[in-house]
């Protein structure tokens, strides 16, 4: 295993939206799909991966958050998610309930 995948692993934090929505304010929240691993993914934005990272952009995997769903955070600010910093982006998932 990776050094950097080992950090990334140890690093991987569940926050809530009142504790990440700080971020907003210098645009640096990503947010990505619950179908993408987000360790793997911190790997290959960290790695540079334009090719990987790319693909995942252009077919929607890996976005900035919307208006509507920050507004939908805001009314709900205990709403869980997983975090990892691949500077200078704070990449985030959505905890979906079972």
């Amino acid at each position: 295993m990776s050094e950097v995948r080992e950090r990334l692993e140890k690093d991987l934090a569940a926050v809530d939206w009142k504790s990440l929505r700080i971020h907003t304010q210098r645009d640096a929240l990503i947010l990505v799909a619950t179908e993408l691993d987000l360790i793997e993914v911190a790997c290959q934005v960290t790695a540079d991966a334009a090719e990987e990272v790319g693909g995942w952009i252009t077919n929607g995997l890996l976005v900035k958050p919307s208006a509507d769903q920050l507004a939908s955070w805001e009314t709900e600010l205990d709403k869980p998610f997983r975090m990892l910093i691949a500077a200078p982006y704070i990449l985030i998932q959505e905890v979906q309930h079972a």
